[in-house]
This record gives C-alpha cells, sequence and structure tokens, in this order.
C-alpha cells in the first residue's frame, strides 16, 4: 500500500477487528485497509446501531442518553472557537444528533449541521429544525461557496475516506477569513503508545486513518489551512461508555464482565473525567496566498 499523504511504502502495523492497518516509516501516517466500497460503507455503518451500542461497530453505547457528557465536551468547543470568532455562520461535519448545532446556536451562531447517517439526521432535525440539519457526506452536500464562518469536524477527520478531496471541498465552503476546527487522535500520544493495539482510536474500520501532529499539519498546510493554535482537552464519558469501549476496543474481558454487571443500570450513567490528551485540537486559517 501507497502512503495517502507522501507516496512512500506503507508497512503492515496490526490487523484489529478484522481489518489491517498500514503505517508509513516516512511520515507516520496511518491507513486502514478497508478493502471494500467506501459509500456502501458509510451507508451500513453509520446506522441506529452505531449510535445505540451494537458492539460489533465498537462507537457509542447510548449517545443521545448520553448527551450531558457530550454537550459538556462540546462546550470546551465553542469556549475557544469563541476567541477567533464570536458569532457568524457555523457548519458542524459529521452533526450527529446536531448536540453541537444546538450548543452553537446558543451561543449566537447561525448553525447548520450535516451527517451521513439516517438515523442521526433524523434525531438532529427534531432537535433544531430540518432546515438546519442535512443527510450526506463532505463530497455530496452543497453549500454556496464562501458561506461559513467556522467548520468543525470533531472526531470526524479520521473517519475520512479520502481526506484532501474533502478539506477542498470544505475550503470552497470557507470565508476568506473564516475557521476551520478539527479534532482527531493523536498517535504520537502517551496514551496511544502505551496502550498500543487496545487504543481507542484504533477502530478499524470506522476510523480509516490515523494522524500525528506532523502529519495532519503536512495535510493541512497542503490543502491552503494554516494552523494557529493547537491544544488537547480530557473528556467526559459515562462508565458504561469507558467499559464499553474497553470491551470493544480495549479488547478487554474484565471490562466485557464490569459492563454485563453495570451498564444497564444507573451506575452505568456515573460521568467520569478522563483527562487523558490523547486526542489533538487545530484551529485554522485559510491561506488565500498559497
Amino acid at each position: 500500500m501507497k502512503c495517502y499523504l507522501c507516496g512512500r511504502t506503507m508497512n503492515f502495523f496490526l490487523n484489529k477487528n478484522g481489518y489491517s492497518i498500514y503505517r508509513c516509516n516516512a511520515c507516520k501516517l496511518m491507513r486502514t485497509d478497508l478493502r471494500e466500497n467506501y459509500e456502501i460503507f458509510i451507508r451500513d455503518q453509520y446506522s441506529r446501531g452505531y449510535f445505540t451500542g451494537k458492539q460489533s461497530c465498537g462507537a457509542y453505547i447510548d449517545y443521545k442518553d448520553d448527551k450531558p457528557m457530550i454537550a459538556r465536551n462540546m462546550k470546551k468547543f465553542i469556549h475557544e472557537i469563541k476567541k477567533h470568532k464570536s458569532g457568524g455562520t457555523l457548519l458542524d461535519v459529521g452533526c450527529a444528533m446536531g448536540f453541537f448545532v444546538e450548543i452553537a446556536l446558543g451561543a449566537g451562531f447561525d448553525a447548520y449541521g450535516f451527517d451521513p447517517s439516517d438515523f442521526a439526521v433524523a434525531n438532529a432535525g427534531k432537535l433544531n429544525g430540518h432546515a438546519r440539519v442535512r443527510r450526506g457526506a463532505i463530497h455530496t452536500v452543497d453549500y454556496p461557496k464562501k458561506s461559513f464562518d467556522v467548520i468543525t469536524l470533531f472526531d470526524v477527520f479520521e473517519h475520512l475516506g479520502d481526506p484532501r478531496r474533502d478539506l477542498k471541498r470544505l475550503f470552497s465552503f470557507l470565508k476568506d477569513d473564516g475557521i476551520l476546527v478539527v479534532a482527531t487522535g493523536n498517535t504520537e500520544s502517551a496514551m496511544a503508545k502505551f496502550l498500543g493495539r487496545r487504543w481507542t482510536f484504533y477502530i478499524p474500520p470506522q476510523h480509516l486513518f490515523f494522524y500525528n501532529r506532523e502529519n495532519l499539519t503536512r495535510f493541512l498546510e497542503e490543502e491552503h489551512f494554516m494552523p494557529i493554535r493547537w491544544f488537547g482537552i480530557g473528556k467526559w464519558l459515562s462508565l458504561r461508555y469507558v467499559l464499553h469501549l474497553g470491551r470493544t476496543t480495549g479488547e478487554s474481558a474484565i471490562a466485557a464482565i464490569l459492563y454485563r454487571l453495570f451498564g444497564r443500570t444507573s451506575l452505568g450513567k456515573f460521568p467520569l473525567y478522563l483527562p487523558l490528551r490523547d486526542n489533538m485540537v487545530v484551529i485554522c486559517k485559510k491561506n488565500i496566498l498559497a
């Protein structure tokens, strides 16, 4: 497999969930060998089960019911965005059930979102109004050029099948003085190195690319985005979600037992703050002179 970013040969890194992940020794980018049509994959992957605990998805245990924790994390993002844009139009890419669109509207933004999941978009439309939310992927949705002050991708960039193509399209949607915000996992983080194959971001096939700060910067700069601020955040998660991640991505038999004991009880909703900082968040401006 050739590296998507630099063109060098990628070497086998690990196999998980029946999928192989390859790693470039030059730029350190990692990629899942999907082996199936991406359009069919996203249609099937991001179904109801993705948000409601289907174990084979290795995703959310109950996205809607965990809204208090998810919203708490998202409010940190809006606080950072406000330092650069006090208002204006905002587009949330991969908006899921529309929680961040709701938060952005409450913070004074004219907010919109889209997601490839019919199930998620139906819920997001009920929450924010169907005119604000669309079903689709970056390469299929259509918005006027230079119509957004802020575009956000929270835990989305690693899901994209063709990130160069998608960055080009987002560039066209963003105003010349707008900002792009990307949050994704950091393969060079201490937790990624400590946990190895059990790291929560190593979830093939839903995660297709795996980045560090250096190669993500290269991606962004080559597509004419200039990073202006990097930071990390800890996350609030429910106990049941932590155990669910442990029994799926973490491949832990102990987590599986604890989930069976507590996952569907009131104790499972107990909020936990995990200051792991194994994710990275970057705020970028358009480099219109490039």
